[in-house]
């Protein structure tokens, strides 16, 4: 009897000791990610958080509010005051982006600074910066029935 007990002790202890074990975390992948609003921020701070390139990955709502639209090969380079879109290589707008402090749309009943700038075939686009989510960029329409768009940070 005593040796089936110590038996099983010893696989209890066994048992513990592997689940309280544990391997080392590898840490390859950031912890901290950017999380920040942005339509409520100065334009000094919404300009340093949008430059470089972003890749346009898929935009969410319009008229559908669940509608989803994916989108390939879709680039948009923030530089400065200016901004140059790449669709399949194609460049749809190289403009310079003019900021207007107004009411903007889904901003909480906030003011904020609107992008505007306009494509090569001269229509004009309107954007609020939304935010910056787990690394994702986040800009809409500045229209009541607002397509989301989605972007993440590409080399």
């Amino acid at each position: 009897m005593k040796a089936i007990l110590l038996a099983a002790k010893l696989c209890f202890f066994l048992t513990a000791a592997l689940c309280f074990s544990r391997c080392k975390k590898n840490n390859s992948t950031p912890i901290d990610r950017l999380n920040i609003v942005l339509y409520d921020k100065p334009l000094s701070v919404i300009r340093q958080h949008i430059q470089g390139k972003w890749q346009l990955i898929y935009g969410k709502g319009g008229i559908a509010a669940n509608n989803i639209q994916h989108f390939r090969n879709n680039f948009w380079n923030f530089n400065d005051d200016s901004v140059k879109i790449l669709d399949d290589n194609s460049v749809y707008a190289d403009a310079i982006m003019h900021w207007n402090y107004d009411l903007g749309t889904y901003t909480n009943g906030d003011s904020t600074f609107l992008m505007k700038f306009y494509d090569k075939e001269s229509v004009p686009w309107v954007y609020v910066v939304e935010r910056i989510y787990n690394d994702t960029l986040i800009l809409h329409d500045h229209a009541s029935d607002a397509l989301f768009y989605h972007f993440i940070k590409s080399n």
